[in-house]
C-alpha cells in the first residue's frame, strides 16, 4: 500500500513578527482576517482522521504567504483580486497590506514558500496525497467562481492525477455518510506535487463543527477516517 500524504496549507494563523509591519490596517482587523481565512481545525482534522500519514502543513497563516497560489501572479487568477501568493487585500476585497518589493517578496518565498513545495515533493513522491481544506458557506467577494454549487464535501479531481475510479468510491462513500457531494465546485482540480494519486477535500465549513464531542465533528471524522485511500 502506498503511503499517505495530508496537505494543510490553510489552518495556520501565524503571523510573524517582521511582517506585522506590512500590513495597513489594525492588529485585530489583520487577526480577525487570519481568522476567517484560515481553514480552521483543518491540522486538527488530518491529525485525528489520519493519525499514520505524513502531514504537511504551512508554517504561517496564509494571509502572509499562500502555499497554494503560483508564485509568479502573472500565471495566478486571484492576484487580481490581491489574494495571490502574497495577499494585500481582505476575503471582502479591501486592502490590508502594502505591496512589497521584489527583494522583500523574494524573501519570504524564500522563507516559506519554497521549503513547503521542496518538503512537499519529496514526502508526495510515489505516494498518496490529499488536499486538504473547508470553504464558507457563501461566497465571498474575492471569489472568482460563484455560480457553482456549494456542497457539503466538493470532491476536487484533475485528470491525469486522480483515478476516476477512487472519485467514484469517494463520492459513494460520502454519500453513504449522509454528505452531499460536489465534483469540482465550487473549486476545481488538486495541487500537482508528483504524487502517485491526488484529491482535494472541500468541506463546507458549516457542517464541520467543532473538534471535541460535537456531534458534527465526530460525524465528519469518522467519515474521513473510513474513507478510501487509493490511487
Amino acid at each position: 500500500m502506498s503511503s499517505l500524504v495530508v496537505h494543510v496549507p490553510h489552518a495556520s494563523i501565524i503571523i510573524p513578527d517582521d511582517v506585522w509591519p506590512e500590513f495597513l490596517v489594525p492588529r485585530s482587523d489583520v487577526e480577525a482576517e487570519a481568522l476567517a481565512s484560515a481553514d480552521l481545525y483543518t491540522d486538527e482534522m488530518a491529525r485525528q482522521a489520519w493519525p499514520w500519514a505524513e502531514i504537511i502543513e504551512a508554517e504561517v497563516s496564509r494571509i502572509v504567504v499562500d502555499v497554494e497560489r503560483y508564485d509568479d501572479d502573472s500565471k495566478e487568477e486571484m492576484a487580481e483580486v490581491g489574494r495571490g501568493v502574497l495577499y494585500t487585500c481582505d476575503h471582502q476585497r479591501k486592502a490590508i497590506r502594502k505591496s512589497l518589493s521584489q527583494a522583500r517578496r523574494d524573501e519570504l518565498l524564500d522563507r516559506y514558500y519554497r521549503p513547503h513545495w521542496e518538503h512537499l515533493r519529496a514526502q508526495a513522491a510515489g505516494a498518496i496525497l490529499i488536499d486538504l481544506h473547508t470553504y464558507p458557506a457563501e461566497p465571498w467577494p474575492i471569489e472568482r467562481h460563484t455560480q457553482g454549487q456549494r456542497p457539503e464535501i466538493d470532491i476536487g479531481f484533475t485528470e491525469g492525477l486522480t483515478p476516476a475510479a477512487w472519485v467514484d468510491a469517494l463520492s459513494l462513500h460520502f454519500k453513504q455518510h449522509g454528505y452531499e457531494v460536489g465534483h469540482n465546485t465550487p473549486y476545481v482540480g488538486v495541487i500537482d506535487a508528483g504524487a502517485k494519486a491526488a484529491v482535494m477535500i472541500e468541506i463546507r465549513r458549516d457542517v464541520v463543527g467543532i473538534p471535541g464531542q460535537d456531534p458534527k465533528w465526530l460525524r465528519l471524522i469518522e467519515a474521513l477516517r473510513t474513507m478510501p485511500v487509493e490511487g
